[in-house]
């Protein structure tokens, strides 16, 4: 990730301060830059002290293609010039106060004000975000403090997950499932995201699948079989799963795409002569290599994947399946995809024909692996009208208590609410606007998703 640094100086005060002031914040400035280092490359064009190198700033970030910029203020000064620097790009930002002290000390004086006046700059520029209907999220604390570290470490993730949104084009590999309404997004609600979504047709799958090679299939079911128990799936029925994977990872490689969303059940994949099955072992691998897949068409399930799986490191497309009211959990799963990297240590990845869903070409591959037991949390994503920015982003922290129907024939857990009992938690799940596609993450992840709306302009709904 490329990193913009913000800095900025205001020279107003220079007569009033002690000799070597500026040497001092061009100081604190290099502090910033070297934590922010830890997250990428950093682009620091020098302290902005002036319209004129708040100028050179905008160049400078425009031209070294900057993902996130991050506003560090060395002291008060005027809220336009920072302003000015951003004109040029359209990226996250995150504003960072992080005080060289945490203490207000007795002997504060008119001199230690100015020193210390990072604050004062601070909401001067969130004003004009605010103003200027800018989304951001800040991060506040001491430098060098444990506290900070991770405030700021968790509004860079949040950065990296709304870039890997934007960054590259999502693909649509068949249209969504007639009637599922709830799925659904215009172009106009994915442009309020900044998301991107290219179609992939039928005859162009096919194309791609029919160029792949023996060897190329060959090789993939190799590498298949050094992750996963292959037994229960006879050869021909893996050989075509691996052709399909590997004609989905060509596609997404030569259109440089991030993610996307498949409709097995249409004329593009089960229902096409050509390939004739499911998709689910060609996006479980995409998954795995960052490039996370929804199914039944459902690019708003896909943008929380690749959110979630930036943010938590695997994410899980799912259904909640059904409440187990005595046990107080209910069941997660989905129809035989997942993301390997999300299983549980030491679990074995299961393949398995999926009879459940032939095509014109009999059955796919379906996978299924145990899920981690601990924190946890469920995502949803969808447009709705008259929320901010355009789209809700609803969020449930909670447990996996268990993971063991296996004769689901895929990925399932056993979760378990944290906020109130499971019949409440769902039904304020179905109010918040939770579509019937979910994200289930490892870990709790309400504070970067919180961080990942704030971004993003949009509603978070806490389940």
């Amino acid at each position: 990730m490329r990193i913009g640094q913000l800095s900025v100086y205001f020279g107003l005060f220079d007569d009033a301060m002690p000799p070597g002031f500026r040497t001092t914040r061009q100081e604190y400035a290099a502090a910033v830059g070297a934590m922010l280092a830890d997250y990428g490359e950093v682009v620091d064009p020098g302290l902005v002290d002036s319209m004129d190198r708040a100028v050179e700033a905008a160049e400078v970030f425009a031209r070294e293609e900057v993902d996130v910029v991050v506003f560090a203020p060395t002291m008060a000064a005027p809220p336009a010039w920072p302003e000015q620097a951003l004109s040029g790009v359209d990226v996250p930002v995150v504003v960072l106060g992080a005080q060289e002290s945490g203490v207000v000390p007795d002997n504060y004086d008119t001199e230690m004000a100015t020193a210390r006046s990072l604050p004062v700059g601070l909401v001067m520029f969130t004003n004009v975000l605010v103003r200027n209907g800018r989304p951001f999220t800040s991060a506040v604390g001491e430098l060098g403090s444990p506290e900070l570290a991770a405030a700021l470490a968790q509004a860079m993730r949040a950065a990296a997950a709304v870039t890997a949104i934007r960054r590259r084009p999502l693909a649509l590999v068949g249209q969504p499932m007639d009637g599922y309404s709830d799925v659904l997004a215009t172009d106009d609600e994915l442009a309020l995201l900044g998301v991107r979504v290219e179609d992939i047709t039928a005859p162009e799958l096919s194309e791609a699948f029919a160029a792949v090679t023996s060897a190329q299939v060959q090789r993939e079911a190799e590498e298949v079989g050094r992750t996963a128990d292959a037994a229960a799936v006879p050869d021909d029925v893996l050989e075509r799963s691996c052709r399909l994977s590997v004609a989905l990872e060509g596609l997404c490689d030569a259109r440089q795409l991030g993610g996307g969303a498949v409709n097995c059940h249409g004329p593009t994949l089960r229902w096409n002569p050509e390939v004739g099955i499911t998709a689910c072992l060609g996006v479980s691998r995409l998954s795995e290599r960052g490039i996370p897949f929804s199914c039944t068409g459902d690019v708003p399930t896909a943008i929380a994947l690749i959110l979630g799986k930036a943010v938590a490191g695997s994410a899980l497309y799912c259904e909640l399946y059904q409440l187990d009211l005595p046990g107080n959990w209910i069941l997660v799963a989905n129809g035989g995809e997942g993301d390997f990297s999300g299983r549980a240590p030491g679990s074995t990845v299961r393949l398995l024909p999926e009879d459940h869903y032939r095509g014109e070409n009999g059955p796919g591959v379906a996978v299924a692996f145990e899920l981690p037991l601990g924190p946890a949390t469920l995502v949803s994503l969808t447009p709705a009208l008259g929320a901010t920015g355009g789209w809700i982003l609803v969020v449930a922290e909670g447990e996996v208590v268990g993971s063991r129907h296996h004769r689901m024939e895929g990925p399932n857990a056993m979760f378990r609410f944290s906020s109130a009992p499971v019949a409440k938690a769902y039904q304020r799940w179905c109010q918040a606007g939770a579509t019937h596609h979910a994200v289930l993450l490892p870990g709790a992840r309400h504070g970067d998703l919180g961080a990942a709306a704030d971004l993003l302009g949009i509603q978070l709904a806490s389940v």
